[in-house]
């Protein structure tokens, strides 16, 4: 067996980070980046020792991996991504998506409290699209739309608002058209499958890849040239079925979710009264799954909420005439107009709902 297979030890884990570990180490300039290559080669040497355990740890983020073990076999991921240096960053994206696409990643990441090392990485995958460099800009959003897409994991709360911001930023900062465009698609896409799933109230969805072509339809014809609109339907697709390998994995592994604390919720009473109802009907097995439920449609909630406010904001007195600001409140009634259009009569009939409208 060649040295390229074995790296990164037996494990399905350590399979995908091995690879990508020795590239980071590779393409790091070893002054300036001593720390990252010294953690890559302590992580390549702990993932030699370990292999895929017979029974998952729930409290583990990695498929595989104990939750003692876990932490540390991603922080040169992190490292990585903190450097803010293309070539060493790269890999880590490319390694980021793997896992995620993969399901090896699992849980819930909403805050720097609630899963800390996953929250830190998507916060940094946010981070270094800032380095401005086109295929940085292509990795980060592929990363984030497989992110969203994974059947194993729910990201929510303001990891969600983040992973929004970041493909905004994107779409109004890029110079590139191809990257305006794949921003704009993706942006599509991750409202379709929040939607999706809240429309459902379940993970377990199955959600169609967005058109390019009717998205960029209207607004964006000048970004509509040459081969941009095949080749950013490729990427959509491309992502949106790389999520597809793992559907025996789907919630398999307890999804973390915070309990609710003291008898305090953040849903009205009345869709507490229609929890209440469906634990009544549903055994204890599956009534953790009706707390899951309920946060997936509070997020989507909250998601429209901060769409709707983007849509209506001001130029200043200094600036009447911003063009990012009335670009990004364009995006904004295009990204309601895909939800409504898409939607189902959860979004039409629910009053918190019906009242943003």
């Amino acid at each position: 067996m060649s040295a390229s297979q074995t790296l990164g030890g037996p494990s399905r884990c350590g399979r995908v980070l091995g690879p990508s570990l020795d590239k980071i180490i590779k393409n790091a300039a070893w002054r300036k980046h001593s720390h990252v290559v010294s953690s890559c080669k302590s992580t390549l040497e702990k993932l030699d020792t370990l292999s895929d355990t017979g029974l998952s740890d729930p409290k583990s983020t990695l498929l595989g991996i104990s939750s003692s073990d876990a932490d540390f076999v991603l922080k040169p991921i992190l490292l990585a991504l903190d450097s803010k240096y293309a070539k060493v960053a790269e890999p880590a994206l490319e390694c980021t998506f793997k896992l995620f696409s993969l399901g090896i990643v699992r849980g819930e990441i909403d805050s720097n409290k609630s899963n800390p090392i996953l929250y830190k990485i998507v916060e940094s995958v946010c981070k270094v699209g800032g380095i401005g460099e086109e295929p940085v800009e292509l990795a980060v959003l592929r990363v984030l739309l497989t992110a969203v897409r994974c059947p194993c994991v729910l990201i929510r709360g303001d990891c969600l608002l983040l992973v929004v911001k970041t493909c905004y930023n994107v779409y109004l900062g890029s110079l590139s058209g191809t990257i305006q465009a794949c921003a704009k698609s993706v942006l599509a896409q991750i409202m379709l499958i929040v939607f999706t799933r809240a429309e459902e109230d379940s993970m377990d969805v199955s959600i169609k890849a967005v058109s390019v072509n009717e998205l960029l339809e209207f607004t964006d014809k000048n970004l509509n040239e040459g081969s941009s609109l095949y080749n950013c339907q490729n990427f959509v697709s491309e992502v949106m079925n790389a999520s597809e390998g793992v559907p025996d994995l789907k919630l398999s592994q307890p999804i973390t979710v915070h309990d609710l604390r003291n008898g305090e919720s953040k849903l009205s009473k009345g869709e507490q009264n229609e929890e209440v109802e469906e634990e009544e009907m549903k055994e204890g097995a599956e009534s953790g799954s009706a707390v899951v439920s309920s946060e997936i449609r509070e997020d989507g909630f909250h998601v429209f909420k901060n769409l709707c406010k983007l849509s209506m904001k001001f130029s200043s007195q200094e600036n009447p005439d911003d063009q990012i600001l009335l670009r990004g409140k364009t995006l904004s009634l295009e990204l309601l107009k895909v939800i409504m259009d898409k939607g189902g009569p959860i979004w039409g009939t629910n009053e918190r709902q019906v009242i943003l409208y």
